[in-house]
């Protein structure tokens, strides 16, 4: 007996060590990768996405570039006809999904038509929209050619690839979908990775996809923790918990330099801009010379240098440098806080302090709550009593027009410059409505529809510098600071690229030679 129970516990103490082998081998060979971010990448089934795009568990049909301008993705080229009003996407050859069923020009279909049946949705990522024409403009119909995808338009598009780039045209499987339009089970995409496992608010576990048409990846699994809080990130890569710190706001401005010394810090120009937006709809920033003195008492260049550290540069007009010549070089923000005292004593103080809103969860990536205290030292300074208001929900509180100014970052998810003025500002547009911004423009309306249908390059340049010009006198929202995405990791981890939409490419990482 004595024989027999030393056999059966030397047989139990080789399965459990194989056991335990088996559960992390990818971690041994060196073959895992610990990540971590400030939000949760996955957002689950009733998320028009499920994924955010960096996790690459699925692909767009075109994505952006460091310059943010469309690069093939799951689209090789294109093709305009008719104007811009007819265009031609030709497929990837070779392409399976993670299930194993091919791509073809009907799945992508599919997902378009899916798309506009499901809208309007909101997303954790990245929202659908109404009508759907900040995606696709006034769309008749897209449909399956000769294995190529066609998207016929009622009026020109001057730059659909442009628009498309990113979550617009976002292809999963269309056996991923329930007849409903929800998600039926796990997304089923063509990125390099599959999701395999995920809890709400701490991790998503990525598998590397035997499916994908590219090289493998370099990581057979790859974890990304969710953690909110910055000191806390930073903490989790001293610790050696995690091997690298990704996505929108990372690092805050100020940790860059701490960490600087041992880990690999990447740096690069992104869209994301810091956005100052008034409440238009109601006093007292419905009087034009309230925003002006507003704009007029902050110094831009202590926020970007001091208190973003150096990672951002002043703003001015109202797009990005990111974006190249469509950006108006020629706007430039004032600094004048004795003129902003002489506009607030004509206009006469408001009855009560203004209401500075900023959101707990961007605190987290972003000194807000720093930022929002220097602009409410200024305001009072210049004679405009302020207060600061820090809310989870804040999309709750402006649609209830309960704000007078809200801080907070925007970016561009594709590489379509319409989409900041069609989706924030225009009179119809979704976020100038819903959260009462109160800007009506009939001139910037016009501007922006025939930009967004010249397909001239010279023509459209100058029709986007007049529109910051107006933007920059009527002052609906104003750029305080243009952004860097700082992101680090360790040195075992090479191949990290990010491009101007913050999207770090986990296909291309690679391990230390």
């Amino acid at each position: 007996m004595r024989g027999r129970a030393a056999i059966m516990l030397v047989m139990l103490l080789g399965a459990l060590l194989s056991g335990c082998g088996s559960q992390e081998p990818d971690a041994q060979d060196g073959r895992q990768l610990t990540l971590a971010a400030p939000r949760d990448l996955v957002a689950g089934p009733g998320d028009p996405y499920y994924t955010h795009q960096t996790l690459r568990v699925w692909e767009p049909l075109v994505t952006v570039d460091d310059r943010l301008r469309p690069v093939p993705a799951l689209a090789v080229s294109w093709a305009a006809a008719d104007g811009g009003r007819r265009w031609t996407f030709t497929l990837r050859d070779g392409v399976t999904f993670s299930d194993g069923t091919p791509l073809t020009a009907e799945s992508v279909v599919a997902n378009i038509k899916r798309f506009l049946r499901i809208a309007p949705r909101q997303s954790a990522f990245f929202s659908l929209d109404a009508g759907m024409e900040v995606a696709y403009g006034k769309l008749g119909d897209v449909r399956a050619e000769n294995g190529k995808v066609a998207f016929v338009l009622n009026e020109p598009v001057a730059d659909l690839p442009g628009r498309l780039a990113g979550f617009y045209s976002m292809v999963q499987s269309p056996k991923a979908f329930a007849s409903s339009g929800d998600f039926a089970g796990k997304p089923v995409g063509t990125g390099p990775y599959t999701l395999v496992d995920w809890t709400k608010g701490q991790q998503a576990v990525l598998a590397a996809n035997p499916h994908y048409y590219g090289p493998a990846p370099a990581y057979k699994k790859i974890v990304v923790r969710v953690i909110p809080d910055a000191n806390a990130r930073v903490a989790a890569l001293r610790a050696g918990e995690v091997d690298g710190l990704i996505d929108k706001g990372a690092l805050l401005p100020g940790q860059v330099a701490a960490v600087a010394d041992g880990f690999r810090v990447i740096r690069s120009p992104s869209v994301l801009t810091h956005y100052l937006t008034f409440n238009a709809s109601r006093e007292p920033f419905s009087d034009p010379r309230l925003r002006e003195a507003a704009d007029l008492a902050i110094d831009r260049q202590a926020i970007a240098g001091r208190l973003l550290a150096g990672t951002a540069k002043a703003g001015a007009g109202f797009l990005s440098p990111v974006f190249g010549d469509l950006a108006d070089p020629g706007i430039a923000a004032g600094h004048d806080p004795g003129k902003a005292r002489e506009l607030i004593a004509a206009a006469g103080p408001p009855a009560k302090p203004v209401n500075i809103l900023i959101s707990s969860a961007e605190t987290g990536q972003f000194p807000y709550a720093d930022i929002a205290e220097v602009l409410r030292a200024a305001f009072e300074q210049a004679g405009l009593p302020a207060k600061v208001t820090v809310a989870e929900a804040t999309k709750s509180v402006m649609e209830a027009g309960d704000y007078d100014l809200f801080l907070s970052a925007y970016s561009v998810p594709n590489g379509d410059a319409d989409y900041l003025f069609r989706r924030f500002l225009r009179s119809d547009a979704s976020w100038n409505v819903d959260r009462k911004l109160g800007y009506r423009n009939t001139e910037f309306d016009e501007l922006v529809d025939q930009a967004a249908a010249q397909t001239n390059p010279a023509i459209r340049r100058d029709l986007y510098h007049r529109i910051q010009r107006l933007l920059a006198t009527d002052r609906p929202m104003i750029p305080l600071a243009y952004q860097d995405n700082p992101i680090v990791t360790t040195g075992k981890v090479n191949g990290v690229t990010q491009n101007a939409a913050y999207v770090v490419d986990l296909g291309k990482l690679a391990p230390l030679k």
